[in-house]
């Protein structure tokens, strides 16, 4: 069988285009910058309010959300978010506590604040199986 001009460039074509995915990926995970660590997503009545680096943080510092519906006052200190006061009758979501592990939450539903801890952790215990 004779290996002919359009099948070397066709292959050649294949092989290029199976690199494709791979380009496509590394543009996604270099393009967002919240793909490392772990942060908080402050929601206000279903709109993205604030996005807060929790990973590495050093200190304390506040938030402060206010709405037509009320007042809350984050507090982001050494890699853990509080809800460290609001004006809500009930005050639940105060006494939440301190969330820094992604899927922690805190919720004050009569001023519609949702603040979710997302991303991920590294696990030290896990072996990498490709580098052992």
């Amino acid at each position: 069988m004779k290996v002919k001009k359009w099948d070397i460039i066709i292959i050649a074509l294949f092989v290029l285009l199976s690199f494709v995915p791979v380009g496509i990926f590394a543009l996604t995970v270099a393009g967002n910058e919240e793909a490392d660590g772990v942060y908080a997503v402050v929601t206000v009545q279903g709109e993205e309010y604030k996005t807060i680096k929790l990973t590495g943080h050093t200190g304390s510092e506040e938030l402060l959300v206010r709405t037509e519906l009320g007042m809350n006052l984050l507090r982001v200190v050494d890699g853990k978010v509080m809800m460290f006061e609001a004006d809500c009758p009930d005050q639940v979501c105060v006494y939440q506590g301190a969330a820094s592990k992604p899927g922690d939450t805190i919720v004050c539903l009569p001023h519609k604040v949702v603040v979710e801890v997302k991303g991920t952790v590294p696990d030290k215990d896990q072996t990498d199986i490709t580098t052992n």
